[in-house]
């Protein structure tokens, strides 16, 4: 384990702008801890676990997003338990909601944090996935002495954003081990994993609150098209985009322009916008036709394969003439 001396003096040197083998996202939550909330990298800190009371408050704020991610979340821990990972659900306020973990190791994981009701904040825990996570907005991993908090060097994790379907940060998805090998890129496929359960979760996400209106649904490859898409966006009775996950965002920023496919300027757009259809060639590509015949043509020139999938009859026929 790193000394605290030689941590500290690495972490200062870096907020200088010395050369450092780390990522970028680690330095820059580094700054954070020191300029931002005053953090002392020479001084350890237990972990954080909210009171009980504060954590049915926690956890009834999350309830419908735990409901839907549920059967994503069970699968995932499948994944990994075996090579003892732990799986943290955080809400938007640093704090796990939902925790999977080997019972046989609940008193070592308590205090490293790694429990139900621990908080993550950067402002409480230091530099971590989970904090990191929610200040980026992006996947990443925090693996051992990249965090702040030298009581957490012995620690790797892992963590995935998901995104609602009007673009706010929701949850971040972690997987952590208590103990790891060495070498960073032991934990890449750790970073695969759990990024595509949180795309999963999206875009369950987004099927569950947009019912009523169509889906579309896309992938670069029209085998996985119908199985495991990309990307979806939601579109209402008028043509104009309602909803989408995080990389239908993207998806549609980037056929114009617009970096990092920021949501508050996609929703309410009209489909036309980005896709040289409307709303009468949606019916087009549903699964009447084979996946391979469903491409669609963004406004960039890039292709994707698209699935629509039409609202049930009973509302569109409750809508307004």
């Amino acid at each position: 384990m790193v000394s605290g001396s030689k941590h500290a003096r690495e972490i200062e040197l870096a907020s200088r702008g010395h050369a450092t083998g780390r990522d970028g996202f680690v330095v820059e939550s580094w700054q954070r801890c020191l300029t931002r909330h005053g953090l002392d990298p020479a001084a350890a800190c237990e972990a954080v676990i909210v009171p009980q009371t504060r954590l049915k408050e926690h956890r009834q704020q999350s309830e419908e997003l735990v409901h839907i991610a549920r059967s994503g979340l069970e699968r995932l821990y499948a994944q990994v338990a075996g090579q003892n990972y732990v799986l943290l659900l955080s809400d938007m306020k640093g704090v796990t909601v939902e925790f999977m973990g080997d019972p046989h190791f609940d008193h070592r994981l308590r205090r490293a944090g790694l429990y139900l009701g621990s908080e993550w904040l950067e402002e409480r825990a230091g530099t971590c996935a989970i904090g990191a996570c929610l200040a980026t907005g992006e996947a990443l991993t925090i693996h051992q002495d990249d965090h702040f908090d030298l009581t957490h060097t012995p620690l790797s994790c892992t963590a995935a954003p998901i995104y609602d379907g009007l673009g706010g940060l929701a949850a971040v998805l972690d997987i952590s081990l208590l103990s790891s090998p060495t070498p960073k890129v032991s934990q890449n496929l750790a970073l695969h994993l759990v990024t595509a359960t949180a795309r999963r979760i999206e875009m369950a996400n987004l099927m569950a609150s947009q019912r009523r209106n169509w889906v579309l649904r896309f992938s670069h490859s029209p085998e996985f098209l119908d199985v495991d898409p990309d990307a979806a966006i939601a579109v209402d009775a008028d043509g104009r985009i309602c909803g989408m996950t995080h990389r239908g965002a993207r998806l549609l920023g980037a056929s114009i322009g617009q970096a990092g496919g920021a949501l508050p300027g996609l929703i309410g757009e009209r489909l036309d916008r980005f896709f040289p259809i409307g709303m009468d060639g949606l019916p087009d590509l549903t699964r009447d036709r084979p996946a391979h015949e469903r491409l669609l043509r963004l406004r960039d020139g890039s292709v994707v394969f698209a699935h629509a999938i039409e609202p049930p009859t009973r509302w569109k026929s409750a809508r307004p003439p």
